[in-house]
């Protein structure tokens, strides 16, 4: 193998590299955020660099461009095979197909152990939120404060959608922004995956230090899992509705009413990657802000499913009386396919 090579491809700064691809990277939370410079488009969060424990990884998240190593990248920008990409980084100096074999080799092995260190950490994370049973805790703070409810209602869920749901409060969040320590009361949604204990907390802060930053999950390391509007049939009903957030969620479950549609509140637009297994097959509905069509459409693209547009956003229209129960049944039906 030859050392310089590997010097060469080790110390490898991927966010420059990207940069040089035309992300326009901007830093936040540890994570370097901008536009995909694979498949292009102008939504400044769909591609993510972060650190992956042995080396930084980048992912798409609003197209298929994928995932991976710097290797990766390279090999889907300039449109080349790894070999070649292994070459580019190294600035000409030539390998062999085998040496490219057995660092292709090295790099899986790389990837499967950070993959399994990330699952033990989740593992840990999730067995510590069942141990220490929060979520009761805070739907009982929400029992006893007549104004926690009322903060819910001004987001147009009643007492009792707020009792289905367990929704709850938290007086005095302790959370990070920017290395800095802030506190702030904090409504509380528990995330049920199946099962009967849910597999997350989200904290919506009331007082955020950053209005673009204003959810938190109850500690770190817990995965950001979609809303289920009805944990008790998970993925058993034969239509589905995915809206950008765990509240918008609930207010059109709410009016929807029915048997008929399940409805999945996703944390932000890159994560309708999570449902994709669970809705093929199924008649599926996508209405993501109005910001977001370019992304909705994708998304229904994804599952054979279509995508609705809305002038503004969904629980803002159901709870302002621009749309009622018939109205929002009408608008599913004048979805469309996504070519």
């Amino acid at each position: 193998m030859n050392t310089d090579w590997q010097k060469v491809v080790d110390s490898a700064d991927l966010v420059a590299i990207a940069n040089q691809a035309g992300a326009q990277l901007k830093q936040s939370f540890g994570q370097w955020r901008g536009v995909c410079p694979i498949h292009g488009g102008d939504n400044r969060t769909a591609f993510v660099i972060f650190d992956g424990g042995d080396r930084m990884r980048w992912k798409c998240f609003t197209k298929d461009c994928g995932g991976g190593d710097v290797i990766d990248f390279v090999a889907k920008w300039r449109k080349i095979d790894p070999k070649a990409a292994y070459e580019w980084l190294g600035g000409g100096i030539k390998i062999t197909p085998q040496e490219a074999a057995i660092m292709a080799a090295e790099r899986v092995a790389r990837a499967e152990e950070w993959a399994a260190k990330k699952q033990a950490e989740y593992d840990q994370a999730l067995e510590e939120l069942h141990k220490a049973r929060a979520w009761e805790r805070y739907y009982q703070n929400l029992s006893t404060s007549d104004s926690a409810r009322e903060i819910w209602k001004s987001r147009g869920v009643s007492n009792e959608w707020q009792d289905y749901w367990a929704l709850g409060y938290n007086p005095d969040f302790v959370y990070k922004h920017d290395d800095t320590i802030y506190h702030s009361p904090t409504l509380t949604i528990p995330i049920y995956n199946g099962g009967d204990q849910p597999a997350n907390i989200r904290h919506r802060i009331l007082n955020p230090f950053d209005p673009n930053d204003k959810y938190r999950p109850e500690r770190p390391g817990l995965k950001a899992l979609p809303f289920i509007a009805d944990p008790w049939k998970v993925d058993t009903l034969p239509k589905a509705l995915v809206v950008e957030g765990e509240i918008k969620a609930m207010i059109a479950y709410m009016w929807l009413d029915n048997q008929e549609y399940q409805v999945y509140g996703i944390p932000g637009k890159k994560s309708f990657g999570e449902l994709e297994s669970r809705l093929r097959g199924r008649e599926v509905y996508v209405l993501f802000d109005p910001d977001a069509g370019e992304e909705a459409r994708f998304a229904a693209k994804q599952v054979n499913g279509r995508y609705v547009e809305l002038t503004m956003k969904i629980d803002d229209a159901l709870n302002m009386g621009h749309l009622g129960k018939a109205g929002l049944r009408r608008l599913l039906t004048m979805g469309r396919k996504a070519a």
